[in-house]
């Protein structure tokens, strides 16, 4: 549940992210697999670059700790977006879809709209690939500090 609200991805996006392997070449590498950058300010942004139809997932912002949490994880499949849908209903009284809302809605209170919409796989292409090369510590730094306003304390 904490990965689909701090990072925003969809249901699929969080198991591919869960099951791809990472690259160890940080410089640069286009490969299909996984870029982890960990930040100082105690997030982790991956570099994910998955397309699908009309789905795009370029990169995720999360906090570190939840990060490495959830790679630990050695099984991890549809049963348990499917658990996760049944407790954020019965406890929060939301789908787990919802979590996304709710992600999008904090960024964009410190985030422009292009920004928020890279996070959530609506941008151009061309602009998530600017944010993913050259802007990954402002980004980051904005993802905390929307966290932050809304009583939540990331590092």
């Amino acid at each position: 549940m904490k990965v689909g609200l701090f990072s925003g991805l969809r249901e699929d996006e969080i198991i591919y992210i869960h099951d791809t392997e990472i690259c160890n070449n940080l410089g640069g590498c286009s490969c299909n697999k996984l870029h982890v950058f960990n930040k100082s300010n105690g997030v982790t942004v991956i570099v994910i670059n998955w397309f699908r139809a009309h789905k795009k997932c370029y990169f995720t912002i999360l906090p570190t700790d939840i990060w490495q949490r959830f790679h630990q994880v050695t099984n991890f499949n549809d049963i348990d977006i499917d658990v996760a849908h049944q407790i954020t209903k019965k406890i929060a009284g939301i789908m787990f879809v919802g979590l996304r809302k709710i992600h999008y809605n904090v960024m964009t209170r410190v985030m422009d709209m292009n920004e928020a919409d890279i996070l959530a796989g609506r941008a151009k292409s061309v602009s998530a690939r600017h944010y993913a090369i050259y802007e990954l510590d402002r980004i980051s730094n904005a993802y905390v500090q929307a966290w932050t306003n809304f009583g939540v304390t990331i590092g």
